[in-house]
């Protein structure tokens, strides 16, 4: 999305921040796809991230010219742009590398309110006049997919999202719930297998962003994308695999997972390598082949009552999907588990957490999205810590750390957040009491 201001001092100076076409600007509810020329040179079958600038600044200054007798004081122009937020979508191409599909979202309504949608930008314009801020990003599949099935995962992925999302642009990255264009371009890569430690970063960019890109860290969950987390299971050693599984309950892709560069051994006797991260990613039909995956679990209940398109949407985006005793559950608001840390998984990303009474898997990724806190969720979820995991009934995320461990907690850096509506609230309407009392004590004490 690109904008235009103008702000003109006669004679003096000029700024604009420039937007494209509104004719081609549109919301795309219907589960078509978006097929442009392909103006980046993507190669074909190919998934690529491509950034390109939001929202800049351009100042034309032109001082008027000056005559002080014999001494005069020439006009100068001066020009200067600045890029303040950049916007990602996903290109993708099929054999014929003439066009690309865009994957990309925009808010639902004009004024930049409203639900975070797939939308459809002139972007192949934008890219004809050179508007980029990096080469495209190729994304290779997750080790163990090839090309073809990945990038239609991609595709099938944006069909079933259900736009319960609440949009925010511009955003500051964890400083409050609320999602983005660029959350939603790193969403969908995330919820098609991708280890967001395997999304390269540009090396070398043609224009710099003030702001980067606000909210590529905070990724729109899966469970709006109608995808969750099932069950995991232990194979041999420390081999583990785990299901993703869509709307239906049927399988996306597996995951098996160990050390890395690992050989694991799998239920039909075959073996294969795991990468640097400690993981593979089969396809459906590979997975079933090889005996795969070992556990199925139904359909939780934010995937079943999802709500297509609201006219209210979400601010925090669908809840996120734990296992609790072998069953995958929504993490809902009031609901909290207090336990200890007795395993961890980093080649699946999971731990998992011993109550009293439960025992519960969690998604490291994203629980450290939901609590706006990624850093904090790895230190903390460690074999042996003693926690509280919890969703407040206002969906302020919660994660607290108990005996010698709480101390360390709160001695240690955290991730700066902006305080609720309601505690500022709060926090003013003491003051004013405060000052409201002070003042008449001063009054009556003259």
């Amino acid at each position: 999305m690109r904008f235009r201001f103008r702000l003109r001092i006669p004679r003096v100076v000029s700024s604009t921040v420039e937007a494209g076409p509104a004719r081609r600007m549109r919301a795309v509810l219907d589960g078509s796809d978006v097929v442009v020329p392909n103006r980046w040179n993507i190669p074909p079958h190919t998934v690529a991230l491509v950034g390109r600038p939001a929202v800049w600044f351009s100042f034309d200054v032109n001082t008027p010219q000056f005559n002080l007798g014999p001494i005069t004081i020439r006009s100068k122009r001066l020009v200067w742009e600045q890029d303040f937020g950049g916007h990602l979508f996903v290109a993708i191409t099929d054999a014929d590398d003439s066009r690309v599909t865009i994957v990309e979202a925009g808010p639902s309504n004009p004024n930049g309110t409203g639900g975070l949608v797939p939308y459809a930008y002139p972007e192949d314009e934008i890219a004809a006049r050179g508007v980029i801020d990096f080469q495209p990003i190729t994304i290779a599949p997750p080790h163990g997919l090839n090309e073809e099935f990945f990038a239609q995962l991609v595709r099938t992925t944006q069909r079933a999202y259900d736009g319960d999302q609440r949009y925010r642009a511009v955003e500051i990255p964890f400083l409050r719930v609320g999602r983005d264009s660029n959350s939603y371009a790193i969403g969908v890569l995330l919820c098609c297998g991708i280890d967001p430690r395997e999304i390269p970063k540009p090396l070398k960019a043609m224009r710099f962003e003030w702001t980067g890109y606000p909210g590529a860290e905070d990724p729109v969950h899966r469970a709006n994308f109608g995808a969750y987390l099932g069950a995991p299971s232990r194979l041999e050693g420390d081999i583990s695999d785990v299901a993703y599984h869509g709307e239906n309950g049927d399988v996306r892709y597996v995951v098996v997972g160990g050390a890395p560069n690992e050989r694991a051994r799998l239920p039909d006797g075959s073996e294969v390598d795991l990468d640097a991260n400690g993981r593979i990613a089969l396809a459906p039909d590979e997975a079933r082949r090889r005996g795969l995956p070992t556990m199925h679990t139904d359909v939780p209940a934010q995937i079943r009552m999802r709500r297509r398109f609201p006219r209210d949407p979400s601010s925090a985006g669908a809840r996120i999907t734990l296992i609790v005793d072998g069953r995958s559950l929504p993490l809902e608001p009031g609901t909290q588990y207090r336990g200890t840390i007795v395993g961890r998984h980093d080649g699946l990303g999971l731990a998992r957490l011993q109550t009293s009474s439960h025992e519960v898997v969690l998604p490291l990724i994203e629980l450290g999205i939901e609590l706006r806190d990624p850093q904090r969720v790895d230190r903390l979820l460690r074999v042996g810590t003693e926690v509280t995991v919890g969703l407040g009934r206002d969906r302020h995320p919660r994660l607290v750390a108990h005996g010698a461990d709480w101390l360390r907690d709160r001695l240690s850096q955290r991730r700066f957040h902006l305080p609720r509506t309601r505690n500022v609230a709060a926090s003013a309407a003491v003051a004013v009491i405060a000052a409201l009392g002070g003042a008449v004590w001063f009054v009556r004490r003259r």
